[in-house]
């Protein structure tokens, strides 16, 4: 599959790898701990490795007894919240696949990706066409089976009300979303949202304002243009 001269609009790139295909990779051992991995929200880089905020489920697992067996793939820097089968964890993503993309400043890793024991592993990178490719071509390098790939329309098209937040505020509305700040009657409350990320619960007041607003525009003008 090809992509187009870049013409300056993002656009999101999305594969799908079976465990089969991931066999040879560092993060094939991640599903030996939990049932399913899922990026709440990226953090930016630590070293030039990618971090983020994932969800993480697993049925009885003590987090002090797996050590530096996933040091080559999933570095766990903080559990934000534990439950008894699922936790928040801020972590690190050593693994070859997050570090082309993290090598690459036209384009970065977005949510819906996930690793699970039943369906593999998902990954949404979002770019620019020309970054998307060199992604791509290196990807096909790491994993010469054919992977389940597709590059999108440009994404104002496709990701509707998806408008580009700060990384500060984009961190808290998916937390938002993530612990159900969103839903009726509210699973949580913007204490719990502080208490998570280590800020004041003003901050976070404002963070999920200015986003709201953000959204609501977005969307809005997107509808009248449509």
């Amino acid at each position: 599959m090809g992509v187009k001269k870049d013409d300056g609009n993002l656009r999101y790139f999305q594969i799908r790898i079976s465990h089969k295909q991931a066999k040879h990779l560092p993060g094939y051992k991640i599903t030996n701990y939990f049932d399913r991995v899922e990026m709440v929200a990226a953090t930016g880089k630590i070293d030039s490795v990618p971090s983020s905020i994932v969800k993480v489920e697993y049925n009885n697992i003590n987090f002090s007894e797996i050590g530096d067996e996933l040091k080559d793939s999933l570095i766990i820097d903080k559990i934000l919240q534990e439950h008894d089968n699922f936790a928040y964890l801020r972590v690190r993503a050593p693994g070859p696949i997050q570090m082309i993309i993290a090598e690459q400043e036209e384009c970065w890793v977005t949510p819906p990706t996930y690793l699970s024991k039943e369906n593999g592993f998902f990954m949404t990178i979002q770019g620019i066409p020309n970054g998307l490719k060199r992604v791509k071509d290196k990807l096909e390098l790491l994993i010469p089976e054919k992977m389940e790939m597709r590059i999108s329309k440009i994404i104002a098209g496709d990701w509707i009300a998806a408008p580009k937040l700060p990384e500060k505020r984009n961190l808290v509305i998916r937390i938002a979303v993530e612990k159900g700040y969103y839903e009726t009657p509210r699973r949580c409350t913007q204490k719990d949202i502080a208490d998570d990320l280590g800020i004041q619960q003003g901050t976070v007041a404002e963070h999920l304002q200015y986003a709201e607003s953000m959204i609501i525009n977005s969307w809005a003008e997107q509808i009248s243009q449509s």
